[in-house]
């Protein structure tokens, strides 16, 4: 019997270190991210025109939903999000096809006015434009901080440490180090 625990107990451990990389980093969060075609100053434009656009519209009504109508919403409408972002390439004269993605991304540490958001995979809507091969940006869609001339993209210094602790995950580790340690 004793073999079988210790078995049993190593499996466990081994699929809580793989489900650690799939914890959301922060679950209340939804990014939004658009990806521009290459790096030439229409396109960086034309991303720019596309975020506009897409906070105008739905900004307002994000912000009067909670999380998770928000993430339905966003699940079952992609196609309004295409037809925003698709009229505005119309509208400059371009022509790149616009994809749109409700999926997990994993994001680098960032700041957002005075709130810090670790770094970690996030729920995210991804608007792809053309090639999807320019430099990017992005915002938090919800809680709604799309706020284009408030969005803060520096880095945070090397020696600001920060973590984000799942307490479950901690407990974990812990009562294994005093079971096998």
């Amino acid at each position: 019997m004793h073999g079988h625990t210790r078995i049993a107990c190593t499996i466990f451990m081994l699929l809580l270190v793989f489900a650690q990389g799939t914890v959301l980093a922060n679950g209340n969060v939804i990014r939004l991210h658009v990806i521009a075609n290459s790096n030439s100053p229409e396109d960086q434009q034309l991303k720019e025109q596309v975020r506009d656009q897409i906070i105008a519209e739905l900004g307002p009504v994000f912000a009067e939903m909670e999380q998770r109508q928000v993430a339905a919403w966003l699940e079952e409408n992609q196609d309004v999000l295409v037809n925003l972002a698709s009229a505005v390439v119309m509208e400059a004269g371009a022509d790149c096809p616009v994809q749109v993605h409700y999926k997990v991304e994993d994001y680098p540490l960032r700041a957002y006015r005075e709130k810090i958001y670790p770094e970690g995979k996030y729920r995210s809507v991804q608007i792809v434009l053309g090639k999807g091969q320019g430099r990017n940006w992005w915002c938090l869609l919800f809680p709604p901080l799309c706020f284009v001339s408030e969005t803060v993209t520096e880095e945070l210094s090397d020696d600001q440490e920060i973590q984000g602790r799942i307490w479950l995950w901690d407990q974990i580790k812990e009562l294994f180090q005093r079971l096998f340690c």
